[in-house]
Parts: C-alpha cells; sequence; structure tokens
C-alpha cells in the first residue's frame, strides 16, 4: 500500500477545522462570490500591477498612442453626431406628417446619446491638451540636448585657450601622460579637474588640430556623460531663460497688436494748427452791419 508521507493527518488535533472552513470560504469567494466592492479593488489592483509591469514609453510612443486614442474617440464623435443628427431628421419627418412645424429640441430618446458624446468630447481634449504638453516637453529636452553639446563646445574651447598658452614641457607632459609635469591632473577653469585620459585625448585632438565636438565625441564618446549633471544644469537653466524671454515677447507683441481706442484731440478755439488758414468771417452774417456815411 503506498505511503502518503507528506498528507497532513486529519485527525491530527492540532488543525484546526474553522481554519480549514475559512479557507474553504476564501477560495469559494475568489471563485465568483465577491461582493461588487471587492471585485472593484481586485480589478483596480490587477490594473496598478500591469501597468507597474509595463515599460516606460518614450516620448513618441506615448504622442502616437495618444494620437491612435484621439482618432478612435474622434470616429465615435462622429457616430454619435450622425446618430442624434438622423435621429432628429426623422422626428421632424414624423412631426410634419402630422402638420406640425419643426423643431430643433433634442427629443428624450438621444439623452443618453449626448451624454456620452459630452463625455467623448471632454476626453478628446485632455488628450489633445496631453499631447501639446508631451510635444512641448519633447521640444523642451531637444533644446536642452542641443544647448548641452553647445556649453561643452565653449567649454572646450576655453581648454584649447589654456592650451595655447601653456609653456611646450608641460603641453608635452599632458599630451603624452594626461597630467602636468608635478604628475597632478589637468586643473582648466572652465572644464575643472581633468581626468587623465580625458586631458590626454583633448591635447591630442588640440595637436590634431580637431577643436569640433563631433569629431572629438569619436575619440572621446563618454565625454558628454562625465559632465552631465553640470551641463544639463546650465542647459536647462538657459533654456527656460530663452523660453521665458520668448514667452514675454509674444505678450508684449499681443498687448501692441491690441486696438487702442481713438482719441479726438481737443484744439482750443484760440489757438490754430500750423498751416491752417483761419476762414474769414462774412460780414453779412456779423448781424450788425454799420452803413458808411455818404
Amino acid at each position: 500500500m503506498p505511503k502518503f508521507e507528506n498528507a497532513p493527518n486529519l485527525n491530527n488535533p492540532e488543525l484546526n477545522p474553522s481554519e480549514i472552513g475559512a479557507d474553504v470560504n476564501a477560495a469559494k469567494r475568489l471563485e465568483g462570490e465577491l461582493t461588487p466592492e471587492e471585485l472593484e479593488k481586485l480589478k483596480v489592483k490587477e490594473g496598478q500591477e500591469q501597468e507597474a509591469e509595463k515599460p516606460e514609453l518614450s516620448p513618441e510612443e506615448q504622442i502616437k498612442n495618444l494620437e491612435g486614442e484621439a482618432e478612435a474617440r474622434q470616429q465615435e464623435i462622429t457616430r454619435l453626431n450622425e446618430s442624434v443628427e438622423g435621429t432628429k431628421t426623422k422626428l421632424n419627418e414624423a412631426r410634419e406628417k402630422l402638420g406640425l412645424p419643426p423643431t430643433e429640441e433634442d427629443p428624450p430618446s438621444v439623452s443618453s446619446e449626448k451624454n456620452r458624446l459630452e463625455k467623448l468630447q471632454a476626453e478628446q481634449e485632455a488628450l489633445e491638451k496631453q499631447k501639446e504638453e508631451l510635444i512641448s516637453q519633447q521640444e523642451k529636452e531637444r533644446l536642452i540636448r542641443e544647448e548641452k553639446e553647445k556649453i561643452l563646445q565653449e567649454k572646450l574651447d576655453e581648454v584649447f585657450k589654456e592650451f595655447e598658452g601653456l609653456n611646450p614641457r608641460d603641453f608635452e607632459s599632458i599630451f603624452k601622460s594626461g597630467k602636468t609635469p608635478e604628475g597632478r591632473n589637468v586643473e582648466s577653469k572652465s572644464m575643472g579637474s581633468l581626468e587623465p585620459e580625458v586631458a590626454q585625448s583633448l591635447a591630442k585632438a588640440f595637436k590634431e588640430g580637431i577643436k569640433l565636438l563631433p569629431k572629438i565625441l569619436e575619440a572621446l564618446p563618454e565625454l558628454l556623460k562625465k559632465f552631465d549633471e553640470d551641463l544639463t544644469k546650465e542647459a536647462t537653466e538657459r533654456v527656460n531663460k530663452k523660453l521665458e524671454e520668448e514667452k514675454q515677447k509674444m505678450e508684449e507683441g499681443e498687448k501692441t497688436e491690441e486696438p487702442k481706442p481713438e482719441e479726438k484731440l481737443e484744439v482750443p478755439e484760440s489757438e490754430i494748427p500750423s498751416g491752417e488758414i483761419k476762414p474769414e468771417v462774412n460780414p453779412i452774417e456779423g448781424g450788425n452791419i454799420e452803413t458808411p456815411k455818404m
């Protein structure tokens, strides 16, 4: 007779029958006896777990997804609009047969569709706003990347100027070992303390006449990463300042374009603008006319 070594002993007094019953009841509830509130909580939890498992999408992928959602909603909006208008047309045709005038009021039968339509339109606006924010953020990130490269090029130009001012002995030491003749790291005013590998590569680039960043990055692909934190901070500050200045210019331009109320210039009777001839008073209009004595 086979032995079931791992099977629990049902006669074991340590087993609590109430606990066994509780486990069975829990399993049954999980199978379909959960309350609506519990089911909703379970769905929310599962949804959150699935969201956490999803890989982070790039801005381009997020924009593409938003465009897909917006297109689907637009199709549903179009369908609902056509349905509502179709219902109203049929209603007016029926009213016409009954000799009643057409009405612009929405019939009660389309109220649910109208509510759905309003909800979809609100969602569509939210998606468009989200898309605009993503595009704006993407554009800002592009500007920061470009500004980082520009700043690094400025710093490299300063380093090369420093190399130009070195005596041959000091430069040769950096060229060969990446360090000063005293064995210390090269200290640059623009880039701070340079690692020997970086200093040596820059010295070689300088000697070969390579001074532009794209070519230097071919020899030092990690150069941007080495100074990434400082570059990102400075580039972000510059970009934010430029964007703020552009925003102010746009606001000032809008104020300038606003039509000003016409102002009527009141000229005092005693003052006559230059270039204008004061009209002579017709003596007939003067009233009292003296007849010359004969």
